[in-house]
């Protein structure tokens, strides 16, 4: 599984905590959020259907307009995402790239001492 790029994830993210949305709702919620660039219609088409083409959302025709739901969840997303880092990076291990993480200074900004 390829990851998807940071528009995909904020419809997806969009679609996994509301359900199945038409493009009109996603577009809507999109230029919604504070601070976010203002996006066409249009930009939103073309995200959710090359979004249904990848196979992670799927489309149905309801009337005039299309609904979109995703085909796997948040939860099966991460862990595929994972799964590929975990292949590509480290060799399959998953010990080494946890031991990574746990060692990388870029994750350790921000938290807190134990």
């Amino acid at each position: 599984m390829d990851v998807i790029g940071p528009l995909q994830l904020r419809v997806m993210k969009f679609i996994w905590k509301n359900g199945p949305s038409t493009v009109h709702a996603v577009h809507d919620a999109l230029n919604d959020e504070k601070g976010a660039p203002t996006l066409a219609y249009t930009t939103i088409l073309t995200v959710m259907r090359n979004l249904a083409k990848r196979e992670i959302l799927e489309q149905t025709a309801q009337g005039r307009s299309h609904v979109f739901a995703p085909l796997l969840s948040d939860n099966d997303y991460r862990a595929q995402v994972l799964q590929a880092i975990r292949n590509d990076l480290f060799a399959g291990k998953t010990k080494a790239m946890l031991e990574f993480i746990e060692q990388a200074p870029e994750f350790k900004r921000g938290r807190k001492k134990a």
